[in-house]
């Protein structure tokens, strides 16, 4: 090869790898992005009051490696004891310390910052079920109450009455009653039912089921004997709107554990109240309550058995209704007090401890307008252990979408009506990834629009299990675990990878609009299960490996057994071992920028020198590389999900493929050379 020839390779060969790195750059940038959004100072100011129940209470989340000694220099800094917040704390350092003052808090807080051993300190943040504001909530009641007939009952606090004033509505509120600070009330109006807290803010929609329902029963359709034999069934237009039957042709989400971090569910029979009817043959799992700090997770105020049963609500039981994954496990976390709202701390512990017990969807329905950076450490925490998280948008009419939805780690979900249109109460914004059925009564004040389940609304003390029935509820608190049931059955069909399960939800999602308010559109668990179902069968790519396999082994002059064995194993390990890598670091990691790249194979090619079969041992790993590029191409599974990089993962996975193939057949015509070369000098 003379000079000329050697300059031009050359140049070719830069020019290739910086063509193929210049793909990356667009990677980088996302990733960059996504660090800069993801961030929240590690060390807190005080919130405003309006979202601290405690103001002199702070949470402090410790590095899990801090040692006993690390945790009294901790407390000797801010001058008061620190406690582990539940049983379950200890592993992962979540602590408490409460204040004498405000000032102090903050003070503390201050003097945090910076230490090498939290990760997180921020003052204790009241997280609630997904509400409204005070103001619409009063007006949606003077509203509702206007609508009601003259034997309407209505208990409700004074400063409802003059909100309602105010708002100039003339509706008659019929009885008013002051309530203590933190107390719910329920609005009566026939069989519909809404419980305000003491400030006024409106928690949920409920109607309880009264037959019949006037379902239009058009809609009761069969689709290859799925449809369940639950009485109330037809009732659920939910789950024929998201194409459950069809579904349920290939999964029930048998094997999966959904946490549901809530309110508790009435799971089982227990001195804090009954078992709800319709969930005798839903499997659970143990579960924890935070608020009480004991080992029994029962509801005691509705919502969280309502969520609950939408995911597995005992189904085929001839009994009440059906659940979206109803052979999928429950796990109860009760996080949320009988008044529907709770502390930052027991939330992100509750979070932990799904991912520590062997969790994989979690469900919150639970939401606020503060950011946590506890509960963000804790997301963050879960998702790197291969949990789902999914999340309700919030119930704020519009923009923007709560916390912890807003976190990049979980996915949104906005809530829709029967219609398909954006529910009026829903939040949305640009962090909502999908749309699913929430129930939108507001308008129509008519159950069959809401999202009918099991629960008990009043249970415990003197009242044990009174409420045990079948209630409409609406709010994208009904949304979320629809999401939820349906990455349930994504991961029984084997998608295990958040990052995967999301680009499956979304990817699958039937357009619908504007994507501030549906994001990628609305939840269609038929497609999910089938584009699960495909990703992780056999495929054409398993052919072509197979074939290739077979002509290394069985095909070739003058090789010996332990080069083809080399050949075949090298590669398996081309072509499975991207894949195996992915699983191992997330389909999202940088890593990926490593194993599903051609950087490997240059290596290889590199590394071969003059020796004939390390060229074929190369060239068979280089080919395999290629043929999994190409295939994840092909079946639109390219090594960083569309969801999150956009068209910028196709072009990194064709640009890397190509370099591949080349690189195979630079190997290939190597060891051939060699080969010849060798027989020429033989003779």
């Amino acid at each position: 090869m003379n000079r000329k020839q050697t300059i031009v390779r050359a140049a070719l060969f830069a020019i290739g790898i910086a063509s193929v790195g210049a793909t990356a750059l667009p990677l980088i940038n996302v990733w960059q992005r996504q660090a800069e959004e993801a961030n929240i100072p590690a060390v807190a100011g005080i919130a405003p009051a309006t979202s601290l129940d405690q103001p002199t209470q702070i949470v402090v989340d410790l590095k899990d490696n801090a040692t006993t000694a690390d945790i009294a220099e901790v407390q000797r800094r801010i001058g008061v004891p620190l406690y582990f917040n539940s049983l379950y704390s200890g592993t992962d350092k979540l602590m408490v310390a409460t204040l004498p003052t405000a000032s102090a808090a903050q003070n503390a807080l201050s003097t945090l910052q910076g230490d090498g051993n939290v990760e997180a300190a921020e003052p204790e943040m009241t997280y609630s079920i997904p509400e409204m504001s005070p103001r619409e909530s009063v007006e949606m009641q003077a509203i509702a109450v206007a609508q009601a007939d003259q034997q309407a009952v209505v208990i409700a606090k004074q400063s409802a009455v003059e909100a309602a004033q105010a708002a100039n509505y003339n509706a008659p509120l019929l009885a008013t009653v002051d309530l203590p600070v933190q107390q719910t009330f329920e609005v009566h109006l026939n069989a519909h039912a809404f419980r305000v807290n003491s400030t006024g803010q409106w928690l949920f929609d409920a109607y309880r089921y009264s037959p019949p329902l006037n379902t239009d029963t058009t809609d009761n359709r069969t689709f290859g004997g799925t449809k369940p034999n639950d009485p109330l069934y037809d009732a659920q237009w939910n789950f024929r709107m998201v194409g459950a039957e069809d579904a349920w042709k290939k999964t029930k989400g048998k094997g999966v554990v959904v946490a549901v971090i809530d309110t508790g569910v009435a799971a089982k029979t227990t001195k804090k109240g009954n078992q709800c009817k319709d969930f005798g043959t839903t499997s659970f799992t143990k579960g924890y309550d935070f608020v009480n700090k004991d080992s029994d997770p029962y509801d005691d105020h509705g919502h969280g058995t309502h969520v609950a049963g939408t995911i597995a609500e005992s189904t085929n039981n001839n009994e009440g209704a059906a659940g979206l994954a109803y052979e999928s496990t429950i796990m109860p976390l009760k996080v949320l007090s009988a008044q529907g709202s709770g502390y930052s701390s027991d939330i992100a512990d509750a979070i932990r401890y799904a991912a520590d017990n062997g969790a994989n969807v979690i469900n919150m329905s639970l939401g606020s307008s503060q950011p946590s950076s506890v509960i963000h450490k804790a997301c963050q925490y879960a998702v790197k252990k291969g949990v789902t998280i999914v999340c309700a948008a919030g119930n704020g009419f519009g923009e923007p979408v709560g916390y912890p939805a807003a976190f990049p780690e979980c996915i949104a979900v906005s809530s829709v009506g029967p219609s398909g249109k954006i529910a009026t109460y829903s939040s949305y914004g640009k962090e909502v990834a999908l749309a699913a059925p929430g129930g939108d009564m507001m308008e129509s004040s008519d159950p069959k629009d809401g999202i009918l389940q099991n629960t008990v609304m009043k249970a415990g003390g003197n009242g044990r299990g009174r409420g045990d029935d079948y209630y409409a509820f609406q709010g994208t608190s009904m949304a979320s675990p629809h999401v939820a049931a349906v990455a349930a059955l994504i991961e029984a069909q084997g998608v295990k990878d958040p990052a995967r399960v999301r680009e499956v939800l979304t990817r699958t999602a039937m357009p619908n609009g504007e994507k501030l308010k549906y994001g990628a559109g609305i939840l269609s668990a038929a497609s999910a299960v089938s584009m699960a179902g495909a990703e992780t069968g056999f495929k054409l790519r398993h052919l072509f490996l197979i074939g290739f396999a077979f002509l290394f082994v069985a095909i070739g002059p003058r090789r010996s057994l332990k080069v083809r064995a080399a050949m075949a194993g090298a590669l398996g390990i081309g072509f499975f071992g991207p894949d195996w890598a992915s699983n191992y670091f997330g389909a999202n990691s940088p890593w990926n920028l490593l194993t599903f790249s051609a950087i490997l194979p240059l290596g290889a090619v590199a590394l071969m020198g003059r020796n004939v079969r390390a060229a074929k041992v190369a060239a068979a790993f280089s080919l395999g590389v290629a043929v999994n590029l190409w295939a994840g191409w092909h079946n639109n599974l390219t090594p960083f999900t569309p969801d999150m990089f956009g068209y910028a993962s196709t072009g990194w996975t064709l640009a890397n493929m190509g370099a591949a193939f080349v690189l195979a057949n630079i190997a290939a015509w190597r060891g051939v050379s060699l080969v010849n070369k060798s027989a020429e000098v033989a003779k």
